[in-house]
């Protein structure tokens, strides 16, 4: 029990749930739009998010001298830099419009957690800009680089779809929102310190209603079903968010709602 109790933390820890949601939206891009996607993209979509998620979250303990000095830490970061390499070199074997587009989300995670040049603050530290900031690189990341791969273009029925995947992604990183009140800084202007809890979660329900709302309209899944019972997944947990959370109850159950929702395709196909 001890080993699958420390197997799980790491799990959790070091990104790989994050890695596997990231992977799991792309999948259901690719089976609303009928993309066929191979091991070297699949490889992609889970170990970009994988490796950027590590480099914002411990990209600053790293620099402490006391951490220079060890050689677990060293190991560590030279395996994530090779994995960096081994990534960064798959990119060329992808289309250009996916190469540019990839970079550019990936200029977007530097900024998120690196000072501006000629700035003292990153991306982050801008008012209101962090929900913002996660949900565009999620939907680049998810809707436009698999749409891409396959050099479709970006027409007004994608971008709508995009739209959708934006309205789920932050009302999905709300709970999030709503575990770090105690944490953020006043000055990030985030949803539940501007509006406080109550609001956060109205909001949150109303933009899944907007989700709900484009798929009836648009029929971008082939099953309705699925979209309305993630729906009303999502804004059970919302609800029930609240400053003093579990422990995994956003970092892992919130989190791996989009898996569920690939799972629950895969059953229905």
């Amino acid at each position: 029990m001890r080993v699958f109790t420390c197997v799980f933390e790491s799990y959790i820890k070091y990104n790989f749930h994050v890695g596997l949601t990231v992977w799991a939206l792309a999948q259901i891009t690719a089976l609303d739009f009928e993309l066929n996607l191979y091991f070297i993209h699949h490889f992609i979509f889970f170990m970009a998010p994988f490796l950027g998620y590590n480099f914002i979250k411990y990209h600053l303990f790293y620099w402490k001298a006391k951490l220079i000095k060890s050689f677990r830490i060293n190991l560590l970061l030279g395996f994530f830099l090779l994995w960096i390499l081994i990534l960064c070199g798959v990119m060329f074997f992808l289309p250009l419009p996916s190469q540019l587009l990839f970079f550019f989300t990936l200029l977007l995670g530097l900024l998120y957690c690196l000072p501006l040049p000629g700035f003292k603050i990153n991306f982050r530290g801008f008012k209101g800009l962090k929900i913002h900031l996660v949900a565009l690189s999620w939907v680049l990341m998810t809707v436009f680089l698999p749409l891409t791969l396959e050099g479709k273009s970006l027409r007004e029925f994608s971008l709508i779809y995009g739209f959708q995947r934006y309205f789920f992604v932050i009302a999905a990183t709300l709970p999030f929102e709503i575990r770090d009140l105690k944490l953020d800084h006043p000055k990030l202007s985030t949803w539940p310190q501007r509006w406080g809890v109550k609001n956060t979660k109205i909001l949150g329900f109303i933009l899944l209603i907007f989700f709900l709302f484009l798929e009836v309209l648009f029929s971008f899944s082939s099953s309705y079903e699925i979209i309305a019972i993630i729906a009303i997944i999502l804004m059970v947990f919302i609800l029930m968010s609240k400053k003093e959370q579990s422990k995994y109850f956003s970092s892992f159950w919130v989190e791996g709602i989009p898996i569920l929702w690939l799972l629950l395709k895969k059953l229905m196909l």
